[in-house]
């Protein structure tokens, strides 16, 4: 059934506006952001801006800025002037808030490179016509160019070049992949006269996919009718033959933080050596923490108990410096999970993938909106995740609308160094309370950027999933409406910081039986000037980690589901300095040239495209 009429012009008029549901004013209290541009009733606008960078605080109406001491969980106070060095906050183990600067296309330093145009499309004449099979083959022949590099060595990296879809309406039967570095699927605007991409007819299947194990062929009709949302379309990628070079020290706590790591023996590594630390799980750290015997859920139905080797942790980083004299490897992102002598050492590796990793790809300024049911509010036979990143090493997504997908945008597990920046995610479609559904920004993999977006109407508006390695940052962004809340969702995720976050709740906690066993949702997080507009939130530290919670305005539940310890908020319903932690670690790391860092990644280097003609 075509439900979008014979003619394209339908789908950019009365019918588009018929699939629109009505947005539910929403009123902010007493101290709350009034909401601004497209976080009002006008999503066709480009997103909104973040705030100027700079090392000041901008309190919320009514609310004040903390300059001085604040008091800590063991009743001393500490001195938050304002300094990076102050925002460390070590606890009882030395576990400090980490440096999170180095997420992000390129470790985030670097702008998101404006790739030359090598094939231009114009939408079909044809309302009817299924474009799959001409945007992906213009997909694959710019995958046959020669690499070039985008900048100095260690800046920038290699591109073949960009298909260009110009303004208009694409219908897609299928779904599309880029599987192949250095290849860029740009159109002329995400908004409703820009280039739109429909996901047609009612195949459930993830859209438009990013990933380097994955074939053309596999975008077909015919493969995504039998195959869509299988584990064929989501395959594993993984390490191959690995020699452990060494371990870590088996006497000392390795606090999160820490950028030096004292291992047995550095003989073997190389400066600019990418290595894996590889923390494997132990029944002892999950009887410790409480996951070894999880009651059943009420329904009588057993949880899905942890397994110490389901739950073995790698986290890929680069050496930068080798020191002997203690016998440690100096790493370039600090760690996000501690390592106790309690528990076995890490191995240490280098990194060697079994299976094609992708660089340097990018998908950017235009809009994808699947077709569904205009009667069934509720309709899930159609397009799941809009795009998903797996297999990819340094990507970016910009200027990217999504409209009417069961879920939005998906960094999964092997995805690294991600920005996705200036998106909006829209509108979804399916039953709106239950699990797996409304995931709109999810960082799954390691170093991802979500910053400057937008989303409605979710489940969950930025989340990371079981098991998530990180760092991940999640930056001057907005959710309204959401069902449900905005954190670590399950299974122990590592390193995630939520900074000026703006949605309906935020949570750190034990989850326990909740979904099939999803326990300690996460560790090690870290919410810094972040807004809830509800007044049920929850922070929770798992026994044997900390979450620093900082700057939180909204109000926290006298109920928790579960039982645990609570994590001690710092500056409750007020801001401290400065504004966000991460542009602050950013513009340190950059020499402190905050100018600099908005000419390059800020707010004023928003990717500019050339006029439609």
């Amino acid at each position: 059934m075509n439900f979008f009429g014979k003619k394209a012009g339908k789908l950019l008029g009365n019918v588009m506006k018929d699939f629109i549901p009505p947005h539910r004013e929403q009123q902010p209290g007493p101290g709350q952001p009034q909401l601004q541009g497209n976080q009002q009733h006008d999503f066709f606008q480009q997103p909104f801006g973040a705030p100027p960078l700079h090392e000041g605080s901008h309190p919320l109406e009514g609310g004040e800025i903390y300059h001085d001491s604040l008091p800590k969980p063991d009743g001393q106070f500490v001195n938050l002037d304002g300094s990076l060095q102050s925002l460390k906050l070590p606890d009882a183990n030395n576990n400090t808030i980490p440096d999170f600067s180095r997420v992000g296309y390129r470790q985030g330093h670097v702008k998101i490179p404006n790739v030359p145009v090598r094939i231009v499309l114009d939408p079909s004449p044809y309302p009817d016509e299924d474009d799959t099979a001409r945007i992906q083959t213009a997909i694959d022949q710019v995958s046959t160019l020669p690499l070039e590099s985008t900048g100095p060595e260690g800046e920038g990296g290699a591109v073949r070049g960009a298909v260009l879809l110009k303004a208009g309406v694409y219908r897609c039967a299928g779904a599309l992949i880029i599987h192949s570095s250095g290849v860029v699927l740009r159109g002329e605007g995400q908004d409703e006269s820009g280039t739109i991409l429909v996901a047609t007819g009612a195949i459930q299947r993830d859209f438009l996919l990013v990933n380097g194990m994955l074939t053309s062929d596999m975008g077909s009709v015919e493969f995504q009718q039998s195959h869509g949302r299988s584990k064929e379309m989501m395959p594993t990628n993984g390490y191959g033959s690995k020699k452990v070079n060494t371990q870590t020290r088996s006497d000392m706590y390795i606090p999160v933080g820490e950028t030096q790591l004292p291992v047995e023996n550095t003989a073997g590594f190389q400066l600019g050596g990418r290595i894996v630390i590889e923390r494997p799980g132990s029944d002892d750290w999950l009887n410790d923490i409480g996951m070894v015997h999880l009651p059943p859920r009420p329904e009588k139905i057993p949880s899905v108990p942890w397994k110490k080797d389901t739950f073995t942790f790698r986290f890929e980083r680069t050496v930068v410096g080798i020191d002997p004299g203690s016998q440690s490897l100096i790493l370039d992102i600090p760690l996000v999970m501690s390592l106790d002598p309690r528990y076995p050492p890490a191995k240490v590796y280098e990194i060697n993938y079994k299976a094609p990793m992708i660089s340097d790809v990018g998908v950017e300024n235009l809009r994808l909106l699947s077709e569904s049911d205009p009667i069934d509010a509720e309709d899930e036979s159609h397009g799941w995740y809009a795009l998903v990143l797996d297999n990819v090493l340094h990507a970016w997504v910009a200027d990217v609308t999504t409209m009417h997908f069961v879920s939005g945008i998906f960094c999964s597990t092997w995805s690294r160094f991600v920005t996705i920046q200036d998106c909006h995610v829209l509108y979804p479609i399916s039953k709106p309370k239950e699990g797996g559904r409304r995931y709109q920004f999810n960082l799954s993999g390691q170093m991802g950027l979500v910053k400057r977006c937008f989303t409605n109407n979710a489940r969950h508006d930025f989340i990371t999933l079981g098991r998530v390695c990180g760092p991940n940052v999640f930056v001057d962004s907005t959710g309204v409406d959401a069902n449900n809340d905005t954190g670590p969702h399950e299974r122990w995720a590592m390193g995630t910081l939520y900074d000026n976050i703006t949605c309906n709740t935020i949570n750190v906690r034990q989850r326990l039986w909740k979904g099939s066993g999803q326990g300690w949702a996460g560790a090690y997080q870290v919410v810094y000037n972040c807004t809830a507009l509800s007044h049920n939130s929850c922070f929770q530290d798992a026994p044997g980690a900390t979450n620093w919670i900082i700057g939180f305005k909204g109000g926290q539940t006298n109920e928790p589901e579960f039982e645990a310890k609570t994590t001690f908020v710092m500056a409750a319903n007020a801001s401290v300095e400065p504004r966000s932690l991460y542009w602050a670690q950013l513009t340190a790391r950059m020499g402190g040239d905050a100018e600099r860092v908005q000419r390059t990644v800020g707010s004023s280097a928003k990717n500019q495209y050339p006029p439609r003609l």
